[in-house]
């Protein structure tokens, strides 16, 4: 079995040139990752890239793993904050938020497809780290308050088990999809199709 990379930044940017670098760095790797994917994300290409030299990308990655681990990171709670305000909006019908927020995520889960992919070829698994395991528990509890409010009275008694359920289908769904490089209407014809059927299973209007 092949051995793990160590995907832990090495620490953390705190004055503003020190900030820059690390920006510069996370950019210059989100275009090289863009343009060429994989093949072409080395660590002496993103420093060339961010007008840096090696020496001060390992300052703070130390490999490139940890600066992809970064990224992914990044877009995580990018796509949190793009997610929240389509289930908790209250100028939607339940329904129209539920179709919302699984097409949304169905194209963020397409955007981050090639960092999942890379970090994969590096055999982290990101399901089994302690950030994805956060964000899954922010993501239920979003999902949990969703359903209280649509439901109402007709909330179900094992409320915790049905949005646990919904968390890993909805996540498993359109990660797997996302997966399969198909183009965006496919993607979107396939969230909508899920979401109808949760809709239909909670008689939502």
């Amino acid at each position: 079995m092949p051995r793990k990379p160590n995907i832990a930044s090495k620490k953390q940017p705190r004055q503003s040139r020190s900030i820059a670098t690390v920006a510069a760095i996370v950019e210059a790797a989100t275009y090289i990752l863009s343009r060429g994917g994989l093949a072409d994300f080395t660590s002496n290409k993103v420093a060339e890239r961010a007008g840096v030299n090696v020496a001060s990308f390992y300052q703070y990655f130390p490999n490139k793993e940890a600066l992809l681990f970064h990224i992914v990171q990044r877009t995580w709670d990018e796509q949190l904050a793009r997610l929240e305000p389509i289930l908790t909006s209250g100028d939607a019908s339940p329904a129209d938020r539920l179709r919302a927020f699984v097409r949304e995520l169905m194209l963020v889960e397409a955007a981050e497809a090639e960092l999942r992919r890379g970090m994969r070829a590096a055999s982290v698994e990101l399901h089994d780290t302690p950030e994805f395991k956060a964000l899954l528990a922010r993501g239920t509890a979003l999902f949990n308050g969703f359903l209280t409010d649509a439901l109402g009275a007709r909330v179900p008694d094992a409320l915790d088990f049905t949005v646990e359920t919904i968390a890993i289908l909805i996540t498993s769904f359109t990660e797997r999809a996302t997966d399969e490089r198909r183009a965006r209407d496919h993607l979107l014809r396939q969230a909508d199709f899920l979401a109808e059927l949760l809709i239909a299973r909670f008689d939502l209007s």
